[in-house]
């Protein structure tokens, strides 16, 4: 069966203040930032749950590395993004995906009952349209999805305002956008979900514990925590699903305050892993979790949640690397 997605094209933050965020990623060279509003000046169709509510939010868009990142402040208490920081605080409340058929992905929605969350049409100033349509995804596979869908001559509107209002302070510290990290209570049921009635996949299965992944630590501290995971690509951007196998792991912490959905990203930087790391120890940026896979292999959660709203793994393979035989591959039905 064909994907319901092919490619991750955005990520979508909700934030308390957008320009004390857009600030503070400023200071790691991501950016300029183009600022629009949103509100029923420049978006048609405006609804909420399939119901039409008009509502407003200012938002900031820049890439990393191939992809899109959008920071989005609420401006009332009528859009999902309310909702979002009402039940997790801030973080990442989406991922927008490219399709090859928009019409077949509307009719992919009402065949499964997708229920729409929020859309809207954004014009451009000779009145093309950039359709925005959030899906509720998240019981089978634990994401918000955003159709992004424009019109083939759109141009992006004119801004309120860039930032900042100057030269970039510093080259990127972070230059690419490399994983998603998802975190569900049953791997096999949610992989299940993504292949069979998405067409997504295929995934390679491993498990980490400290029979594969040395240096085990919590914190900074030896902690031998385990988990089953899984791996796809869609487009640039590698999906990994994540089972704790445990409560001593950061992502158990995850599935106790908020559920299943969306832990981590994985950026590339410009720096190797050791003077990355490095930097991070410099600049207080503390470790949430380690491990060492196939002795070489580094990943290093550390915590930007103050700064850039999200938990940023540090993807430190070493050059002669080579992926390990999986537990199990699981392909896509046909």
């Amino acid at each position: 069966m064909k994907p319901f997605f092919s490619k991750t094209t955005q990520f979508g933050l909700v934030v308390k203040d957008l320009d004390a965020v857009m600030a503070n990623y400023v200071k790691y060279g991501i950016g300029p930032w183009s600022v629009y509003e949103f509100n029923d000046s420049n978006v048609d169709d405006m609804f909420i749950a399939g119901k039409p509510v008009q509502h407003s939010m200012k938002l900031a868009l820049t890439y990393i590395g191939q992809t899109m990142w959008e920071l989005i402040q609420p401006l009332d208490d009528r859009s999902d993004y309310t909702r979002f920081l009402k039940e997790h605080g801030e973080g990442i409340h989406h991922v927008a995906v490219a399709v090859d058929n928009v019409d077949a992905y509307y009719a992919f929605c009402a065949d499964k009952g997708l229920k729409p969350v929020q859309s809207g049409k954004w014009k451009d100033e000779s009145g093309r349209l950039f359709v925005y349509d959030y899906r509720d995804t998240r019981d089978e596979l634990k994401v918000i999805v955003e159709l992004h869908a424009p019109d083939a001559a759109f141009e992006m509107p004119k801004p309120l305002y860039e930032f900042p209002n100057g030269p970039m302070p510093c080259k990127p510290v972070f230059t690419d956008v490399l994983q998603v990290g998802i975190i569900c209570k049953d791997l096999h049921g949610t992989v299940k979900s993504y292949t069979d009635k998405y067409g997504i996949g295929p995934w390679d299965e491993y498990r980490f514990d400290s029979t594969t992944v040395a240096d085990l630590s919590i914190g900074g501290k030896p902690t031998e925590y385990a988990m089953d995971l899984a791996l796809t690509q869609v487009g640039t951007v590698q999906w990994e699903l994540i089972q704790p196998l445990d409560q001593l792991s950061d992502y158990a912490r995850f599935l106790r305050e908020h559920g299943e959905g969306i832990h981590h990203v994985a950026l590339a930087t410009s720096m190797d892993y050791k003077e990355m790391a490095a930097f991070c120890d410099k600049n207080g940026i503390k470790q949430v979790q380690y491990g060492h896979w196939g002795r070489n292999f580094h990943y290093d959660y550390r915590d930007l949640r103050d700064e850039l709203k999200c938990i940023v793994e540090l993807y430190g393979p070493a050059p002669d690397f080579t992926w390990p035989k999986p537990v199990a591959v699981h392909k896509v039905a046909a």
